[in-house]
């Protein structure tokens, strides 16, 4: 569904590895000598993609040295090895979401702490702060996953995503009001519909989140301007250690 105006680049010497969770298949981009403080990025691919579909924006988000994390979503289409699903679209399957949604904390749970070892005193090092970020179902799970997760998550971004059932997804929260979160939309998208959008928003504002919407006159996509703000947001978000 979506499009990257952009090559993947090269990514030189840094070491890309797969890893299974629950049976699923993982990309994980981890550069030499990364500190055990530094963020573990998840990134989500949309329906009928996966886990290669993003890579790319490990390196056009032009992020400090993070830990990326790019996974399978569980749900195969058709039987298909290489097409997969967070949730049946036709239906937004709640059970589908929520099962996802733990998928996706089992897989942060691992690689946020995965790294750590007992220091010099014997106690574990804090785990990594985690940036979950999304694009269309899988802006859906940033939002359900991001707001929900008992760790720490820095940021959520939601590209061209929403809430199926707010009511839902914000019933128990877990992320602190003061988490950024940023909201992607085109303004031509026939997808995913400004109503959602705009639905989305004032539900996360109600609950007492400050989130950020950004419209971009573009489809259901990923463009070069879209991913500049989201680039900029990230790097803001790191920069101030918020």
């Amino acid at each position: 569904m979506g499009v990257l105006l952009m090559a993947a680049p090269l990514m030189g010497q840094t070491p890309v590895s797969e890893v299974l969770v629950q049976g699923h298949r993982c990309t994980v981009v981890s550069p030499a000598g990364l500190p055990s403080n530094a963020p573990l990025v998840l990134i989500l691919h949309g329906l009928g993609a996966n886990r290669e579909d993003l890579f790319a924006l490990c390196k056009y988000l032009y992020l400090p040295p993070c830990l990326f994390v790019l996974p399978d979503a569980p749900i195969s289409l058709s039987g298909s090895s290489e097409a997969f699903a967070w949730y049946d679209q036709s239906t937004q399957s709640r059970p589908d979401i929520e099962k996802s949604r733990d998928y996706l904390f089992e897989i942060m749970d691992r690689f946020s702490q995965e790294d750590s070892s007992p220091s010099g005193s014997g106690e574990l090092p804090e785990p990594r702060p985690i940036l979950i970020m999304g694009f269309s179902q899988g802006g859906v799970m940033s939002l359900e996953a991001g707001l929900n997760y008992k760790g720490k998550i820095k940021a959520i971004v939601s590209m061209s995503g929403y809430m199926a059932d707010p009511g839902k997804t914000l019933a128990h929260a877990s992320a602190p009001f003061k988490t950024p979160i940023l909201l992607v939309h085109g303004t031509e998208d026939h997808i995913v519909s400004e109503e959602w959008t705009h639905t989305t928003l004032e539900a996360l504002i109600k609950a007492g989140y400050h989130p950020v919407l950004k419209e971009f006159p573009m489809a259901h996509q990923i463009t070069s301007e879209s991913l500049g703000k989201v680039s900029k947001f990230l790097q803001r978000v790191l920069v101030n250690d918020i």
